[in-house]
């Protein structure tokens, strides 16, 4: 993990340069995730000046994240908010028991009921292909899909979680914990380490990261851009 943690700086642009890179449009310094997987974009290196190589793989309107440290933003593009957020990393103090019962993997056929689900308690960051960018479980009662969690960025050695979240109904069951645990120990397995970001505000959410044996790494502030076109 130490050898390759420093590419965890910089998470969005590594996934598109390596694990991700099929998922990528853009150029070697600049590259966003393909249209309809998620509203990401990553840079070699911090400086607003490269959006003007990115602007004609955007149509005008659309929103981007990025990780907050550029400079001199081109008047093509509005800034639209600013999220506290941090970094959190996976260091587990001891092997945890995984408890596979009434949890199941998603397929394709769960895509349109896992965007709902996701969008509904976190709007703007779930698209119609971004459950094709990892593996997804959830729990279902009554045929219908509860809790779900699943796996966004891939970088070399790292995966990160994400879309975690339960329906305002079947709170306080601990699906989430049992979600990520399975998620946690199956990236073990396959040598990555996981790691997830949550904004800074969400205190509820990061105590139960806490408690399952995440740790702060980083702040990793992000920005949302607007794409205006050609002013």
């Amino acid at each position: 993990m130490e050898k390759y943690s420093s590419l965890l700086d910089n998470p969005i642009w590594n996934a598109l340069e390596t694990v991700h890179q099929d998922f990528s449009t853009g150029n070697q310094v600049i590259k966003r995730y393909n249209e309809g997987t998620i509203p990401f974009m990553g840079m070699a290196h911090p400086n607003g000046k490269l959006l003007t190589q990115i602007a004609p793989y955007f149509k005008v309107n659309e929103e981007v994240f990025l990780k907050d440290e550029v400079e001199d933003i081109p008047k093509e593009w509005a800034l639209v908010t600013r999220l506290n957020c941090l970094q959190m990393i996976y260091i587990p103090a001891l092997p945890k028991a995984v408890n596979m019962e009434g949890i199941v993997k998603l397929s394709v056929h769960d895509a349109l009921e896992l965007s709902d689900l996701v969008n509904l308690v976190q709007p703007g960051f779930f698209k119609e292909r971004t459950s094709s960018l990892g593996n997804y479980y959830g729990i279902k009662k009554d045929n219908k899909l509860v809790a779900v969690a699943g796996e966004r960025f891939k970088l070399t050695g790292f995966t990160e979680l994400s879309a975690v979240c339960t329906h305002p109904d079947h709170t306080g069951n601990s699906y989430a914990q049992r979600l990520l645990n399975v998620l946690c120990s199956k990236n073990l397995i396959q040598g990555n380490t996981p790691f997830l970001h949550v904004v800074d505000t969400n205190t509820r959410a990061i105590k139960i990261y806490e408690h399952l044996d995440f740790k702060t790494r980083i702040d990793f502030p992000l920005i949302k851009l607007r794409y205006l076109g050609k002013v």
